[in-house]
């Protein structure tokens, strides 16, 4: 009998020191915790310290051992104990573990892993795919990395749920640029530009958009704000030449490309283009030597960029020959006299002209051999470039349009075989550089006698 009951004493006594235990540990946390609140830190460390030598799987104690390395910015150490929690078997009966996930995903951004930070706001988001936290941050983490189109799809649930987190518009709006939604661009961009801070980025983006848009008043305004800046100053000089280039303005486009050129990276594909840009600037305002210059420059570096070789090839020809040449240095309106001349020659009188652009002009004339033939359309047009099948056959519908029973194509270059076909069977005469070479020669030598 005594037996039994020395057993159940001994029974009993146990009991109330684990009983003891269980209630001891949790008032223990909370003493710890108050010393954290008051910012006695050594002596909360030294009461997680003691609970860990007896239960170094308690999990409380872990997790605070893990908030003071944090204070203390031991985070390697705050994430190797964090990490530890994880594997403890029901660690989540004592701690949510998308706590811990936030706390991992703090750590890894200020250690500068941001591979593994994006990794832990995945996880959070398992939790919760609406968290605001989790959606901003890696929508952050991401653009820093340049995953736009993952980008988009974090932070325009952002700014769904929170509309003031104005912070979101501008990486939202560049990610939007690069993956060719430019409308959502153009509005997220919009609104960047009301945030404080540097807006070359966004005025560049919204140029770019403005002028996809063919917007140009808007688009300039941007460039010329942009083109301050070292890092935009030649792309936003190359956007306003492109601008000039389509509005014909090409006086204007050559003014703002060569002031961009002191800046200007040899050697880049930006700026072969560049060159390649300025030099049918010239082409166009007929100074050749210009625009052979820049053509050379290219070549030096690349002489398969785009027709570089095919353009050099042909202004040789014309540099060497002072007839071509002349056609070339002088302006439309200057060559008139010249190209009614040709046409005369040809037994033609002009009776209408009208300029169709800066090389090209269309007449109607008669037959002066035969003055009862209704009349036909010439097209004068100086380029070095092969006349290709198109020309042609927009050209034959012009002299359908203007009720016209043939025409003539009179022009500085060659014809293509395929537009030489096409001719003869639209009751169309060709007449290349060969022709007018001479014709010109037989002109001058005239005048001079």
């Amino acid at each position: 009998m005594k037996y039994v009951i020395a057993i159940f004493l001994f029974f009993i006594i146990i009991s109330i020191i684990f009983l003891f235990k269980i209630i001891s540990l949790p008032s223990k946390i909370r003493k710890a915790e108050e010393f954290i609140e008051h910012e006695e830190f050594s002596k909360a460390n030294d009461i997680i310290k003691r609970i860990l030598e007896k239960n170094n799987d308690y999990v409380p104690a872990r997790y605070i051992r893990a908030q003071l390395l944090i204070t203390q910015k031991q985070y390697l150490l705050a994430i190797s104990e964090l990490n530890g929690i994880l594997s403890i078997p029901n660690f989540d009966k004592h701690v949510k573990e998308v706590d811990i996930h936030y706390k991992l995903a703090f750590l890894y951004k200020e250690t500068q892993n941001y591979q593994k930070e994006i990794e832990e706001y995945r996880l959070i988001l398992n939790f919760n795919p609406d968290d605001i936290n989790a959606n901003y941050r890696i929508g952050h983490a991401l653009f820093q990395q340049k995953e736009y189109k993952k980008v988009k799809d974090h932070l325009t649930k952002v700014i769904i749920l929170d509309p003031n987190l104005k912070d979101c518009y501008m990486p939202l709006g560049i990610s939007c640029f690069n993956i060719s939604d430019y409308e959502k661009a153009e509005e997220y961009l919009t609104e960047a530009l009301k945030m404080p801070g540097d807006h070359t980025e966004i005025q560049f983006l919204l140029g770019k958009i403005y002028k996809m848009k063919r917007d140009y008043d808007n688009a300039i305004k941007m460039f010329e704000l942009t083109k301050r800046s070292k890092r935009f100053f030649t792309k936003s000089h190359y956007e306003l030449g492109e601008i000039h280039y389509d509005l014909n303005q090409f006086m204007a486009a050559i003014e703002v490309l060569e002031e961009g050129l002191k800046d200007l990276k040899e050697r880049t594909e930006e700026s072969h283009a560049y060159r390649y840009l300025l030099a049918e600037c010239y082409e166009l305002e007929n100074k050749i030597k210009e625009a052979v210059h820049h053509w050379e420059k290219i070549a030096s570096e690349n002489q398969n960029f785009r027709s570089t070789r095919l353009k050099l090839e042909a202004y040789k020809d014309i540099l060497g020959n002072e007839t071509l040449l002349t056609i070339f240095n002088l302006s439309m309106e200057e060559l008139q006299p010249i190209i009614v001349e040709i046409i005369s020659s040809l037994n033609y009188n002009i009776i209408s002209k009208e300029k169709i652009s800066p090389n090209e002009y269309q007449y109607k004339a008669y037959n002066i051999k035969r003055i009862n033939d209704p009349p036909l359309l010439i097209f004068f047009n100086r380029t070095t470039r092969e006349i290709t099948e198109g020309q042609i056959i927009d050209f034959h519908k012009k002299v359908t349009q203007e009720k016209c029973k043939s025409g003539l194509y009179i022009t500085t270059s060659k014809f293509s075989l395929r537009a030489k076909s096409n001719a003869s069977s639209k009751m169309i005469d060709l007449y290349d550089t060969t022709f007018v070479n001479k014709i010109i020669e037989k002109i001058q030598s005239r005048k001079q006698k």
